[in-house]
């Protein structure tokens, strides 16, 4: 039976240690995503931010900034590369969130991470999964260099079959894409979204991704 998303979506989900491992261990089952063979020589983590805002769950996403060499404009989650000063792929995504936010790490409820993905090209990415404790979009000051904006989508929203759309490619795989107005999230921010919200809603939000087996050129 399907579940509403508005049940399993309660504010009090963040201060319940017990659902957020259930949903973290969920997401640790998902299957392994592995996009190349070639061996991981560089490792990144990202964060994957809760917040309540008008006491709704919401996603935090970021702008990358047109002065980045790589990815610019595009839509992110906090994150980057794991580096010596990081003890763990938990401690990176936070710092990195702090960095690019300038909300104190200090703020962040890490709830535990999901299985490294391996994306077609740079390094393989560790998942963190938290919730940032008394947010307010008046305590971000985003660092201009790395990003353009910070900002929240609703779950309910972003989840929704109407927002969420997809790309099929001539190599016979399907992407998710999500509708935000002017911020679609798509490419690896966009999997990883599907892949956590899979764990996160059981029973409400459709996992399948259409496909079709095989495209017909229409002659004109």
């Amino acid at each position: 039976m399907l579940k509403k998303t508005s049940e399993l979506l309660h504010p009090e989900l963040l201060a319940n240690v017990v659902q957020q491992a259930e949903i973290v261990s969920r997401f640790q089952a998902l299957p392994n995503l592995r996009l190349n063979k070639k061996p991981v020589k560089k490792e990144a983590s990202i964060l994957i931010p809760l917040c309540l805002v008008d006491d709704r769950i919401n996603l935090l996403y970021t702008l990358r900034s047109s002065k980045l060499r790589n990815h610019r404009g595009q839509v992110s989650f906090p994150g980057g590369m794991k580096d010596s000063r990081d003890l763990s792929y938990e401690s990176c995504a936070v710092r990195e969130f702090e960095e690019e936010t300038g909300v104190s790490k200090n703020f962040v409820q890490v709830w535990g991470r999901g299985k490294p993905i391996i994306p077609y090209a740079g390094p393989s990415i560790t998942p963190i999964v938290g919730h940032i404790v008394d947010f307010s979009m008046d305590k971000l000051r985003p660092n201009s260099d790395e990003v353009a904006k910070v900002f929240t989508v609703p779950i309910e929203t972003i989840s929704c079959n109407h927002n969420r759309k997809h790309t099929q490619f001539r190599s016979n795989y399907t992407m998710p894409v999500f509708q935000n107005g002017d911020d679609t999230v798509w490419g690896i921010t966009a999997i990883i979204t599907h892949l956590f919200l899979v764990a996160l809603l059981p029973g409400a939000y459709n996992a399948r991704l259409p496909f079709i087996k095989k495209y017909e050129a229409k002659l004109t």
